[in-house]
């Protein structure tokens, strides 16, 4: 979510309209809600689509720039992964793989 953080925030700025640091004491709930809720069209959801995707045509016609979204997220995910225990990087990928799925129906 850190690493993130900026897109969350023009993210919801965009689909909904409002920042979230200008919405007092945002219960963490009613932020997960509105992050859950993120379509893909917004900046993360255009994001989150360059680093999730598997199709290799697709993954073959992409600009210099998404894949170096991409290997840049692959970096910072590996170093992560390097500095977890195992059940943490397990649950940790379980989390990821259920906001991805949530923010695009899958």
């Amino acid at each position: 979510m850190e690493y993130d953080a900026v897109l969350i925030e023009q993210s919801i700025a965009k689909q909904y309209g409002i920042l979230p640091s200008q919405q007092g004491e945002l219960k963490y709930a009613d932020w997960a809600k509105l992050v859950g809720g993120l379509m893909n069209d917004t900046p993360l959801g255009q994001i989150v689509s360059i680093r999730s995707e598997r199709d290799k045509d697709i993954l073959k016609h992409m600009t210099p720039e998404q894949k170096e979204l991409r290997a840049e997220w692959s970096r910072f995910q590996a170093n992560r992964m390097r500095s977890r225990p195992e059940d943490e990087q397990k649950a940790q990928m379980r989390a990821l793989e259920q906001m991805i799925a949530a923010m695009f129906g899958r």
